[in-house]
């Protein structure tokens, strides 16, 4: 008798609606009401509905949700309260989504007898939101696993995103840079510089793929690093977005210079051996065919022996030069970044 008092406070066409599942339960959480909608869609977990508690249509992760609303609607009766509540699906794994209101049904002594409860089917852009929130985590893991410093600016040069990565080359924490521009980077005889060139690769349309090697960027200890930065951008809601990837060549310059050094010096002992080199020679080789082999004691000969002997001299101290250029350039060692595997 109190079940269908409850249950007639129910408009009929609420009752019969395609969209909206109804139900009512008593306090004990046990259905005394089901609509067609709601007993079709859940058909599969039970023929009769009726005396059966609700925890029977529900994810089990829900029942605590499910109770704290019950306490609020037996608390507040004039009021409804909304939830979400996870469905179990047919042959399925996983969970339907649906939208609900509960408030309480009153008895003749306006005293809270029952739940009803209103909802209907949310699967779809719930689905939605959480696939986009796993796209968003993946995403977020993808650009994190990146092994450079990596910034997100907009078209004021402003930082919008760093990654780990940046923060552990750079040392500045997410807090010191976001919001930030750009020019925070640039050493201060660069800012002008540098500047001009972001704006070039902002203003230039189309946007392509832009690189450039070897600039100086500041620390947030104020150490200068050598990087090779490539720009690439897209568009978000109109919006410019520049995303810049910064690698560390510091090393890599260094050993570079070493390279030009080695070059730069073979190529001076190179010019000696061709030029300075052959100048003592030829004088030597000219001079001993000056000597008067019959007459050893002659002037002619102490001449020449003196001339030669300058000669030798002169050989003597290239020769030594050139050794010297050799062997300050001769075992040189790399160094290796200390994040690079090989």
């Amino acid at each position: 008798m109190q079940n269908g008092f409850l249950t007639d406070t129910i408009p009929q066409s609420l009752k019969n609606s395609k969209l909206y599942d109804v139900v009512v339960i008593d306090l004990a959480g046990n259905y005394i009401f089901v609509n067609e909608t709601f007993k079709n869609r859940f058909s599969f977990i039970t023929d009769d509905f009726i005396g059966k508690h609700s925890f029977i249509t529900t994810h089990p992760d829900e029942y605590h949700k499910i109770e704290d609303i019950v306490l609020k609607c037996l608390s507040h009766p004039q009021h409804c309260f909304p939830v979400e509540i996870r469905k179990h699906i047919e042959n399925e794994e996983g969970y339907n989504w649906t939208q609900w209101e509960f408030s309480a049904l009153l008895d003749k002594n306006q005293q809270p007898a029952g739940i009803l409860c209103v909802g209907f089917d949310i699967t779809r852009p719930e689905h939605n939101n959480m696939k986009l929130k796993e796209f968003k985590t993946q995403l977020t893991k993808t650009i994190e696993s990146i092994p450079h410093p990596l910034l997100i600016l907009d078209d004021k040069q402003t930082i919008s995103y760093a990654n780990a990565e940046f923060e552990l080359v750079f040392g500045f924490s997410v807090n010191d840079i976001l919001g930030e521009k750009l020019d925070l980077l640039f050493p201060e005889k660069y800012k002008l510089q540098y500047s001009k060139l972001f704006d070039n690769y902002i203003n230039d349309e189309p946007k392509k793929l832009r690189l450039n090697n070897y600039r100086n960027f500041r620390t947030h200890n104020n150490e200068t690093l050598t990087v090779g930065i490539s720009l690439n951008s897209f568009k978000d809601d109109d919006k410019l977005n520049i995303i810049m990837i910064i690698e560390d060549l510091t090393l890599a310059k260094q050993n570079q210079d070493i390279i030009i050094n080695q070059n730069n010096a073979f190529r001076e002992i190179a010019w000696k051996h061709s030029h300075e080199l052959r100048k003592p020679v030829a004088n030597i080789l000219g001079l001993s065919n000056l000597l008067e082999l019959e007459n050893i004691q002659s002037e002619t000969n102490y001449k020449t022996i003196s001339y030669l002997k300058d000669a030798a001299n002169d050989l003597d101290l290239i020769t030594q030069s050139i050794v010297k250029e050799a062997s300050e350039n001769e075992h040189i060692k790399f160094k290796k970044h200390k994040r690079n595997l090989f």
